[in-house]
């Protein structure tokens, strides 16, 4: 079956959940991660894969496949390398998504191994015939190292997915002065949850936006965001929501939004009327005022109200400028090097950086 010919009633619910029929691919510490938290917040999402070089990313993951790149022998790998070193393994992820209409790589970009794998996975989904969808989380801003290793995998990733969802994770921190290693827990699990409610969430006292419409939703050409929003003082869901959409002018053009997909969680407490001041206004905030917004809304928080809201229709993002070969030939006429190009053009980086 193409892509072109599977339909979104090809993707039902089954008791419990969706079996094989879709898969989540968690590449490298970052991707490992959040697909293993969201393995516990899903009850629908029923097959993982997890695919990294680190065994330690994989230690603790008692639910899912796990795919181990041996590259123990690279003190400093790039991308090429780790690619390079996996295709032995490839066999594996095409059995391990060989039943699966519809899979979803998730990945942190910036590093050898998210970078180098992430793109081979979603090619080799593209390649069965099947729906890929990507979730990059894209690098701090102060790794300014793994800006170019991001810049160039998220261009793969547009080639081979069916869309692409962009996370930034200089938006996700509302206090930056928490240790790092809860930062990083904390950034993950955000992710975690946010995917949870458009991807496989079925918690009582919620209405759902439901995976087929996600579905349809990120198919574009055009660059699709995710941005989080909370309020903790008040609990107001209109705060929550003013707060997620306030992050998209630091990532894209807002003008540029043409649709947006928004879940809210409040407490039982949530009115229509929460809903309609909530969501109601933010076409004035996002798009030009003709801006499609669905959404769907949970209503058994018990502590801070969130918002999760996914944007599309942006022709650009901060990223271009993460790729400094694009921008250093950008309206010049350049040769395709392919996917799989070992000319280690990494080595330009510093002079293009000082340029």
């Amino acid at each position: 079956m193409s892509i072109g010919d599977l339909k979104l009633d090809d993707f039902p619910y089954s008791n419990p959940g969706y079996g094989r029929k879709v898969a989540v691919v968690g590449v490298g510490s970052a991707g490992c991660r959040i697909a293993n938290q969201l393995s516990k917040e899903s009850k629908l999402l029923e097959h993982f894969v997890y695919v990294t070089c680190d065994d330690h990313d994989i230690a603790n993951i008692t639910k899912g496949e796990k795919i181990l790149i041996d590259a123990t022998l690279r003190s400093k790998a790039t991308p090429y390398e780790v690619r390079g070193l996996a295709f032995a393994r490839v066999p594996e992820i095409r059995q391990q998504i060989k039943d699966s209409e519809l899979v979803f790589v998730i990945s942190g970009l910036g590093g050898a191994v998210g970078s180098g794998l992430a793109p081979l996975v979603a090619r080799e989904v593209r390649e069965k015939g099947a729906i890929c969808v990507a979730i990059a989380v894209m690098p701090f801003n102060f790794e300014r190292s793994k800006h170019y290793f991001a810049g160039g995998a998220l261009k793969q990733l547009r080639n081979y997915a069916s869309g692409v969802v962009l996370i930034d994770n200089d938006e996700l921190l509302e206090n930056k002065k928490i240790p790092a290693i809860d930062a990083f827990y904390l950034v993950n699990q955000k992710i975690a949850v946010a995917l949870n409610k458009f991807l496989g969430s079925t918690e009582k006292h919620e209405f759902s936006i439901g995976l087929n419409n996600v579905v349809s939703f990120v198919r574009t050409n055009s660059y699709c965001v995710l941005c989080i929003g909370e309020d903790i003082e008040t609990s107001e869901c209109r705060k929550a929501v003013l707060n997620a959409a306030s992050h998209f002018d630091r990532i894209v053009d807002k003008s540029e939004a043409s649709k947006s997909i928004v879940h809210v969680v409040g407490d039982k407490s949530i009115t229509m009327n929460d809903l309609v001041t909530s969501i109601g206004g933010l076409s004035g905030i996002l798009g030009n005022g003709t801006m499609q917004i669905e959404y769907g809304f949970s209503a058994n928080s018990e502590s801070s109200s969130a918002a999760f809201i996914v944007a599309s229709g942006f022709s650009s993002t901060k990223f271009e400028h993460y790729d400094p070969v694009d921008r250093a030939l950008k309206n010049r006429t350049c040769i395709d090097l392919g996917f799989d190009s070992s000319l280690g053009i990494e080595m330009l980086l510093p002079d293009i950086e000082r340029s």
